[in-house]
């Protein structure tokens, strides 16, 4: 066996220079794949250099003799990924991998056994640095994948095949790859690979495009790149933003656009659009692989209000042929078995995905070194997100690795600042400024810790600190300056406090909070003109009410207070303020601020509400009274399902609860919001007391069927049953106009019975009326 040694190539630069190297090897390597190439994975490695929470290698493989050059390529990514019972693990993947069949790596026919043996070794050997390997998308037959996870003992590796994730209205199967052996002649292909019912469509529309002057087409080039990017992305969006929801079409396609317009500039795109006098109908964007002579499908889009000319299939033709015309052999569709891909005489293959995992424990393993600029990341979301002991874990996780990581021991700091537990954070913090003492957030961080502890002269000279050294932002400095304005207004130095407000706004002039802050201060100093009052007093509400909403309630608090100073009849920021109290545990305050709101809003239900709340839990709530406001608490839960403000949603309920336990409705709805936040065992809980409480409760009991099944827990038959059941209620709110229900219902059965086609039709009719879109099927990429 030939002699192997192995290179790492992790940054951009050192990829560059070997690309002869590269493109020589991609060239010879018979079972090279487009989405192996050069072209291909420099286009993937700008884009993950661009975000520094993806880490990246490559294995090069060098034969140590005769002339030492480079036999193989292994493209790898390493990520970190949650394990279901909580603890990281580093997760190794293929780069490249798109969708279509993968061969994992590149190399000289001769040098194939050799490299596959060293590269596996190479894993084995490095094992403590990895959890799990998914060598996703390669062939099921035999093949080098096969060959290579071959290397992997079952003494100490645990192999196993992973499920596909099909489309879930569609039922596409993804493991299913559809291609076209092209012949070599265009004709050819008409007589012999499509049915003559396709024959007959295709001769007859493409006809129609080429002797009227009604339709043409357009081939990209430098000159109408962007336009014709455009529509397609543009169709694209359209055809996709009602299944998918337009904040994810607007990233993909985004992300698309780089990719087709790298992918033009390495002479790889085809990308037509089809024109109806000067209107778009369609546009097709294939990527054409000229070493191995395959053209394949990436993306379409295409006009679904023009219902009399099928540009969907114009376009593949005009594309088919073009590849034939271009002495290309293969006609890639990529993944899914949509059935319009087999119209044009596509033949299948078959692809699987497997992950390697070491038999060893994995939950206190050491985070890789690659992977801790995502693992803080990730664990920064989780602070962000108020998942405190996770996100803490996470950062003591890193700094097991790298004990002076002056960004692990900041946000440690900070969490510890959040969870009340002063002087570690000021240890911390400390720790971070002796590793890198010019960390402006920290000496902002060590001032705000300060202030929070009422040692106003300390937090005054960390803040005048920070400011002494080079700005990291506008807006950073625009926060010192507001805390140190607030710093010294709280020593009644008014004059220099103004000063700072002011240039806390100069920073940010667009910056609502700033603003306020110095009417405020204005406010306080009696400078304020009258007419500016309400405008200020409606700001801090909106203000206190952003604060309340992320769960920071002493500075809502104090928005809420400057609000009612300015405008006392402001009867929102009453009951906002009293929420906020109550949430503090306060209920004195919290009941005087309902009580407020009430007096200036006789009518405000939800101010009602809360008080009798409030005065329930005080044991002052009348007997008598206790049912009703039990019935407000329910209607005020409905209010807010619908509004998909589910936590919410969930206290009202609890609350109607706590008034009258005897409401089988109520449970219900409870168990519903709960199961839609995840909280399955008390989602069950609430949905058999509702049918405790009412024998004969079908929607109770097709919601325990339903919980029952995500816990992997109802039989077949039963699933058969209640995939019926949901699909009957999901008819029943279809038709009463509950469109958000009867999506759930219809999810639902078809998550119990994926094959039901009639539900599959109700679930796009009722997503189409809710969002007022229509839903494309066939054509487009997902």
């Amino acid at each position: 066996m030939k002699d192997i040694e192995i290179e790492i190539v992790d940054n951009f630069e050192t990829f560059q220079t070997i690309r002869n190297h590269w493109d020589s090897v991609y060239k010879t390597d018979p079972e090279a794949q487009f989405f192996l190439s050069w072209t291909w994975l420099s286009g993937v490695l700008e884009k993950l250099c661009n975000h520094s929470c993806v880490a990246w290698f490559i294995l090069a493989a060098k034969s140590t003799a005769p002339t030492s050059e480079y036999v193989a390529f292994f493209p790898l990514e390493i990520a970190i990924a949650e394990h279901p019972e909580g603890w990281l693990q580093s997760r190794l993947s293929m780069m490249g991998v798109a969708d279509s069949e993968h061969i994992g790596f590149i190399c000289l026919p001769e040098y194939e056994a050799a490299v596959t043996s060293a590269f596996a070794q190479f894993f084995q050997q490095q094992q403590e640095t990895w959890s799990i390997f998914e060598v996703e998308n390669i062939q099921t037959s035999q093949g080098r994948m096969s060959r290579f996870l071959d290397q992997f003992s079952t003494e100490a590796f645990e192999l196993a095949q992973q499920e596909w994730l099909s489309d879930f209205v569609d039922q596409i199967d993804n493991s299913i790859v559809p291609y076209i052996a092209l012949p070599d002649d265009w004709e050819e292909y008409l007589q012999t690979v499509v049915s003559s019912n396709t024959r007959q469509k295709i001769r007859r529309l493409l006809r129609k495009v080429e002797s009227s002057n009604e339709f043409h087409l357009t081939q990209v080039n430098a000159e109408n790149l962007d336009i014709h990017l455009e529509i397609l992305l543009g169709f694209w969006q359209t055809n996709w933003e009602g299944r998918k929801g337009a904040d994810y079409c607007k990233k993909a396609a985004e992300n698309t656009g780089l990719v087709l317009r790298h992918s033009f500039e390495h002479q790889s795109l085809y990308l037509p659009v089809l024109w109806q006098g000067k209107q778009p109908l369609g546009a097709i964007a294939n990527l054409m692989d000229f070493d191995r002579k395959t053209a394949l499908f990436f993306m379409a889009g295409r006009d679904d209000t023009v219902k009399e000319f099928s540009s969907g299939l114009v376009l593949h033709a005009y594309a088919i042929k073009y590849a034939i015309n271009n002495k290309f052999k293969v006609y890639d569709f990529l993944m899914g078995n949509e059935a319009y891909k087999f119209s044009f005489g596509a033949k299948a293959r078959q692809i699987k995905t497997m992950a390697i995992q070491p038999k060893r424990s994995h939950q206190n393993q050491a985070l890789n070194l690659r992977t801790i600029p995502q693992a803080l990341h990730r664990f920064t979301h989780y602070q962000q997100t108020n998942r405190l002991d996770l996100a803490e874990q996470g950062y003591r996780q890193i700094l097991n690795v790298q004990p002076q990581h002056p960004d692990a021991l900041y946000r440690l700091g900070v969490l510890m600042h959040q969870k009340g537990n002063y002087s570690i954070a000021e240890e911390l913090f400390r720790n971070v400024l002796q590793v890198q003492p010019q960390y402006v957030k920290a000496w902002f961080s060590l001032g705000n810790l300060h202030q929070a502890q009422n040692q106003l002269p300390e937090a005054q000279a960390a803040y005048q600190q920070a400011l002494a050294l080079p700005s990291e932002s506008s807006m950073l400095s625009s926060a010192i300056h507001h805390n140190l304005g607030y710093t010294l207004q709280q020593q009644n130095q008014w004059e220099a406090a103004i000063a700072h407000y002011q240039k806390s706004q100069e920073l940010q002039p667009n910056s609502i909070e700033a603003e306020v802050i110095l009417a405020n201060a204005h406010y306080a100093q009696g400078t304020l003109p009258p007419e500016k009052q309400l405008h200020y007093a409606t700001l801090n509400y909106e203000l206190g009410s952003k604060r309340k909403q992320v769960g920071d309630f002493k500075v809502a608090i104090e928005y809420y207070r400057q609000s009612i100073a300015m405008q006392p009849t402001l009867a929102e920021a009453h009951y906002h303020l009293g929420i906020a109290f109550q949430k503090l545990g306060n209920l004195d305050e919290a009941i005087a601020h309902y009580q407020n709101a009430q007096a200036r809003k006789p009518d405000y239900l939800q101010a009602e509400v809360s008080l009798a709340n409030a005065l329930y839990a005080q044991g002052k709530l009348p007997l008598e009274k206790q049912a009703h406001y039990a019935a407000l608490n329910y209607k005020l839960g409905n209010n807010c399902k619908q509004a998909d403000d589910l936590e919410t949603a969930t206290e009202y309920y609890r609350q109607s609860l706590a008034l009258n336990p005897n409401q089988p409705e109520v449970h219900y709805h409870l168990g519903f919001v709960l199961e839609e936040q995840g909280d399955l065992d008390n989602a069950i809980a609430h949905y058999q007391s509702a049918q405790a409480l009412r024998s004969n409760y079908l929607e109770a009991e097709v919601g325990i069927a339903t919980v029952f099944y995500a816990q992997d827990k109802l039989s077949a038959a039963d699933r058969d049953r209640y995939a019926a059941l949901n699909y009957d209620l999901g008819k029943v709110h279809h038709q009463s106009g509950d469109i958000k229900a009867a999506i759930k219902y219809y999810q639902r059965a078809i998550g119990l019975k994926p094959d039901l086609a009639e539900v599959r039709d109700r679930l796009r009719q009722a997503m189409q009326e809710e969002d007022g879109i229509k839903i494309k099927v066939s054509l487009a990429k997902q």
